[in-house]
């Protein structure tokens, strides 16, 4: 499975205040670049999952309006059609009226996700054991800090790509609550590459447990039509997909979970 246009794309579209929303028909627009796919007769918007068969598959919510003779670039296969397109209009909760349609928008380049957290040492990130290198000693320390009770994630982030096919070198994040250096020795053990230690708030148990509550009707009962989820170990929260949300939601989310444990990606965006 990947995720649709309209996730990762989320943070560039632009949203306004309620007082200067652009309205059709009295009701606010919601705008998204995501696949659009027609199979059996419905056309829908791919607000979630998108299955990487072919032709693909996807839930999502049905499009009202909608006219392949007006856009460009669909694919066809099995009586299965579909496209990646720029659409804009209202949502009532089930469908969504169509009121524009157009090509996606191109995701501008970001920061490196994965980039540690820590200041690179004076003379540059350096390897201590250079035995202790490599995918073996990056599961090694995994488990080492995964046994920790104050565990909260680990992430790499490489450092070059070698031409002739050798081992990548990179930096290993490793985040734990509390003071993590306390479990330096432990790791060093085990990996002898560059080396990130940093302090969060929420371990990763912590988060896990607020995914599956989330999964497992806490995200209804907040009133938040739930698309996917995942633990963003780079950040120290949970990040979940759904169809549109608004302050109340949020505020709903903060107070169960606690302030920023929860961050919301709407597929529809106010225009």
């Amino acid at each position: 499975m990947r995720y649709p246009a309209s996730v990762l794309t989320a943070l560039l579209l632009i949203s306004c205040s309620e007082a200067h929303l652009e309205r059709g028909d009295g009701e606010p627009l919601y705008q998204a670049d995501t696949m659009v796919l027609e199979a059996e007769g419905q056309v829908r918007l791919c607000l979630g999952g998108v299955m990487e068969s072919l032709p693909p598959q996807c839930d999502g919510v049905p499009v009202i309006g909608w006219s392949w003779d007006e856009v460009e670039g669909e694919d066809e296969s099995g009586g299965v059609t579909w496209g990646e397109y720029h659409v804009v209009g209202t949502y009532d909760g089930s469908a969504f009226p169509l009121t524009r349609s157009g090509p996606p928008r191109e995701a501008a380049e970001g920061d490196n996700p994965f980039a540690p957290p820590c200041p690179e040492p004076e003379g540059g990130w350096v390897t201590v054991d250079p035995s202790l290198i490599g995918d073996d000693a990056r599961v090694a320390a995994m488990r080492v800090a995964e046994d920790s009770a104050g565990y909260a994630g680990l992430w790499i982030d490489y450092l070059d790509r070698p031409e002739d096919g050798g081992t990548r070198e990179y930096v290993l994040t490793v985040a734990f609550t509390g003071d993590p250096t306390d479990q330096e020795a432990a790791i060093r053990q085990v990996y002898g590459g560059p080396l990130c230690l940093t302090a969060f708030d929420h371990t990763f148990r912590e988060l896990r447990r607020v995914q599956r509550d989330l999964s497992d009707g806490g995200a209804e009962k907040l009133g938040l039509q739930l698309t996917w989820s995942d633990i963003d170990m780079m950040h120290n929260n949970v990040e979940v997909g759904a169809v549109v949300t608004d302050s109340s939601i949020q505020a709903g989310l903060d107070s169960e979970y606690g302030p920023g444990v929860v961050e919301v990606h709407p597929a529809l965006r106010l225009v």
